[in-house]
């Protein structure tokens, strides 16, 4: 091509001779439109976006009222053929509704834009407190309407103020986007692991099911933490996100103590008539759900079966008991409490994921604290160092001697005769895992892994191990990704306590124990009611890891100028 050349403050284009003078007309007049055109992207950048159109009103107009004709004709023909015909057109009722969404102006054009004009962090700390403070097998009776709980209204108002803001935010979506993309690792395995969903749509039984039920899975597993990834941008906010998660455990331990002296759920006969619960989870946790040979009651507080309340446990025990270091003043005799309780919920639970979310933060915390202590030391603190890590390992040498001359220990943590039909029932459901992998690597599709696997249990299949069911829904990659993010987010938490120089920074190491603790206990537990709380966790150390490595290059720069021997006036 003929060379020339485009300034910024006028056009100069060279042309050879031999071109006749309409292509050369041509020519300058496409060459001077594109130097127009880039110039008032500088000079005029908020009249070139899509608002200022001369067709997006139509457009605009367009769409609403063809998702208005949509919502009519819906509706019509869920009266014909009632609510489960609602699943086919509201499709695309949803989908011009996200474009509509989109193509909202943002609010924040000429403003701060800061994230305290966002009013729904209360909204998001409710919802995180109560999907564990309201138990999830009682709803509310709304004629007309499905199975409705208070966690769940809570939920539809957060969604609703996130689908307002965000889109009429751009600097907010840009912290959000900054935030939870910091790790290119983690975040890497997150995507990966929402691409496989949609990839094994088509290999699934049921397409239209399976890509409902993905659906409502990421809408509860996502909505708090991309709710929290606003405010994460300042460190101010992790306190109160900490401190709901705290408390909201530390409620469910006491509601514990007052099961345990009741020996049923305090609330399980005392259900108002505005109110109604499945009858099957009725049965459920009116028994003792007591093991083979051994009638005691096990304690459950607000969740429905006792393995989904350890595991639960398995996030949130590392928050206690680091809560309980950090007590100081009138305060320690609370911790003293703590201890108790946080001992007879790990007991009375009489499950081998109580005792692991139990033992895991307590070795994990005092590998951490001499790790920190010996990397930010000095020489003359060997003997202080030399003694903790002595004391770390008498406790772990007098753990492994209750573990090896203890036979009760032995089958708390490992299991025993009363785990054996459990145990029997999980071989066979990995011996189906596997033959199911021979035949298809891929999988089958979110949510469908019992119907390929699960084994025959009084009249119920039933799958027991969450990494039995991301093999077989989603395949090898799926449960690398899934698993390997809470690892590699575990990983960064630790480094973060390391290196941790405040609070927040150290409660990132106690929610890398949860996440150690919660992926350990995942391999005995299928279920997906605490995963909110995990991927919330993820987010929490990612957006700690940022802000660790910023306080950490800020602090070289301020070193660096410290070592300057230059005269620098003083500004009075």
């Amino acid at each position: 091509m003929w060379p020339g050349r485009i300034s910024n403050r006028s056009v100069i284009v060279f042309w050879p001779p031999w071109r006749s003078d309409g292509v050369n007309q041509v020519s300058m007049a496409l060459a001077s439109r594109t130097a127009v055109m880039r110039r008032s992207t500088r000079i005029m950048a908020p009249y070139n976006r899509l608002e200022f159109r001369p067709w997006f009103p139509v457009f605009k107009l367009v769409l609403i009222c063809l998702m208005m004709a949509m919502i009519v004709y819906g509706s019509a023909l869920a009266t014909v053929g009632g609510t489960q015909v609602l699943k086919t057109v509201s499709l695309p009722i949803l989908g011009l509704l996200g474009v509509v969404i989109w193509l909202l102006p943002d609010a924040d054009t000429h403003s701060r834009g800061e994230t305290a004009d966002l009013p729904f962090l209360p909204v998001l700390l409710t919802f995180i407190a109560s999907i564990i403070v309201w138990p999830s097998y009682i709803a509310i009776v709304i004629p007309g309407l499905p199975w409705i709980t208070p966690p769940r209204l809570i939920l539809a108002v957060l969604l609703a103020m996130m689908l307002i803001y965000y889109p009429q935010r751009g600097r907010v979506r840009s912290q959000i986007v900054d935030t939870l993309g910091y790790d290119r690792i983690a975040i890497s395995l997150f995507l990966l692991y929402e691409c496989l969903n949609f990839i094994v749509l088509p290999l699934s039984p049921g397409p239209a099911e399976t890509a409902s039920y993905w659906a409502l899975q990421d809408v509860m597993n996502f909505s708090a933490v991309i709710g929290a990834a606003a405010f994460l941008h300042n460190p101010k906010y992790f306190k109160p996100i900490y401190a709901v998660v705290t408390c909201v455990a530390i409620y469910s331990m006491l509601v514990a103590v007052l099961e345990n002296y009741m020996q049923i759920p305090p609330w399980a006969e005392n259900i108002p008539s505005f109110m109604r619960i499945d009858e099957d989870w009725l049965a459920r946790i009116l028994s003792p759900q007591a093991r083979v040979g051994d009638t005691r009651y096990r304690i459950r507080s607000t969740f429905p079966v006792v393995l989904y309340y350890t595991l639960y446990l398995s996030l949130v025990m590392p928050m206690v008991l680091y809560a309980m270091t950090r007590m100081t003043g009138r305060f320690r005799i609370l911790g003293l409490s703590l201890i108790v309780l946080v001992l007879h919920t790990a007991w009375f639970a009489n499950a081998r994921t109580a005792i692991i979310a139990l033992i895991v933060p307590l070795v994990c915390f005092s590998v951490m604290t001499v790790a920190r202590s010996i990397a930010n030391g000095s020489r003359r603190d060997a003997l202080k160092f030399g003694i903790r890590g002595m004391m770390v390992l008498m406790a772990v040498g007098m753990l492994g001697g209750v573990l090896a001359t203890s036979h009760r220990a032995q089958m708390y943590v490992f299991g025993g005769k009363q785990h054996a039909g459990s145990n029997l029932a999980r071989e066979k459901q990995w011996a189906n895992a596997w033959a199911q992998l021979a035949k298809n690597p891929v999988g089958v599709g979110a949510g469908n892994s019992i119907e390929f696997v699960g084994v025959d249990v009084r009249g119920n299949k039933i799958v027991d191990s969450l990494y039995i069911n991301m093999l077989v829904d989603l395949g090898y990659l799926g449960f690398i990704a899934y698993f390997g993010m809470f690892l590699r987010c575990a990983w960064l938490g630790i480094r973060c306590f390391l290196r941790a120089a405040n609070e927040y920074e150290e409660y990132a190491g106690a929610a890398a124990v949860g996440l150690i603790g919660y992926t350990i206990n995942c391999s005995v537990v299928s279920n997906t009611d605490s995963a909110y709380l995990a991927f919330l966790f993820c987010g929490l150390i990612v957006a700690t890891k940022r802000h660790q490595d910023r306080r950490i290059a800020e602090e070289a720069r301020n070193v660096g100028k410290g070592e300057s021997t230059a005269l620098v006036p003083v500004r009075r």
